[in-house]
């Protein structure tokens, strides 16, 4: 079977990978993994904004909820928000221009609180439609209510057991399950109770929902990687669903250009919101030559990616991953 363009979907470049799955080629060409873990750490986690990461004291920020609310309260300090109820979740961030999220995907243990607890105390009047996110930096972005209200909606105050960092939205930034980078807005000012509003990125054309699309990825081999005929290698990645399909069941790789399917060990997982890493030891054959290796997800709730991509409910999911390496001779 012949390699077909249109399923090619190379990454453009690994250096910016930021799986939590170190593979070093050793002297005897076999490979090691480490370290085993979920979490990428805070220095590695991707970042992306419209400008400069803003630079706020905390002594200075207060957080205004304004809009349709039910009652005026004074606006919020740090202290005052760290003395609500809080909660600890892992969550993975995508952004919304890497759906395939081979160098912007991360996963960070998080700690802040529930959005819907803190715009219980302003109270919600009838006929909101959207929560609006003013930011330090000039952004702004919409949520739908519902979505507002959801439990897993978290206002996050500290990441991987330390406060935000800056350029991670120091004092607070959204987690809204499910969205991709767009709708989980860092350094938030000021939140409004509205209507409608049309938000930074949507005024640019942009997709007003940013729901995160299921998708596999492969860590190693990276693009154009030279294996050794007759080894052990292992072939290792991650992938998610955002939560709109139940999670991660089922991870398959192919090197045959999707006529046979082998499964892979999904060997760290936490919620349907965070990311799974999974790896397939392959023995490599002793023909050498270029490679094509194909990766794809089945959810729980029975979605499988194909080639091109499909279109699900809730969420659509995007087509194979695909990496070219080459087989090369002892």
């Amino acid at each position: 079977m012949k390699r077909r363009s249109f399923i090619k979907l190379t990454a453009i470049s690994s250096a910016g990978m930021v799986l939590p799955i170190k593979l070093d080629l050793l002297a005897d060409d076999h490979q090691t993994l480490k370290p085993l873990t979920l979490i990428t750490p805070n220095d590695q986690f991707y970042i992306l904004q419209i400008d400069k990461p803003a630079k706020i004291e905390e002594k200075n920020w207060r957080l205004a909820v304004t809009g349709m609310i039910e009652k005026m309260v004074p606006p919020f300090t740090l202290a005052t928000i760290k003395n609500m109820e809080s909660v600890e979740t892992m969550r993975t961030l995508k952004c919304i221009g890497d759906p395939i999220g081979t160098e912007q995907m991360s996963n960070a243990m998080w700690k802040g609180v529930r959005l819907k607890d803190l715009l219980d105390k302003v109270g919600i009047k009838d006929g909101v439609k959207v929560v609006v996110f003013v930011c330090a930096d000039g952004y702004h972005t919409a949520i739908p209510l519902e979505d507002a209200i959801q439990e897993d909606t978290i206002l996050a105050y500290e990441m991987n057991g330390v406060p935000l960092p800056v350029e991670h939205g120091f004092p607070i930034r959204l987690l809204n399950p499910g969205h991709y980078g767009t709708k989980n807005p860092k350094w938030i000012v000021n939140i409004q109770l509205a209507t409608k509003h049309e938000s930074y990125w949507e005024k640019r054309g942009w997709d007003p929902i940013a729901n995160i699309k299921l998708a596999t990825v492969i860590g190693t081999p990276a693009p154009d990687q030279e294996i050794v005929a007759g080894s052990e290698y292992i072939v290792s990645g991650a992938a998610f669903d955002g939560g709109h399909h139940g999670g991660i069941k089922l991870i398959e790789v192919s090197i045959d250009y999707g006529e046979t399917w082998h499964e892979a060990e999904i060997w760290a997982k936490d919620t349907p919101l965070a990311w799974v890493l999974w790896k397939w030891t392959w023995n490599v054959p002793k023909d050498i030559g270029p490679i094509e290796i194909y990766a794809r997800a089945t959810t729980y709730s029975g979605i499988t990616q194909d080639e091109i991509g499909i279109t699900a409910e809730p969420v659509d999911a995007i087509g194979y991953h695909t990496i070219d390496a080459k087989i090369i001779e002892p």
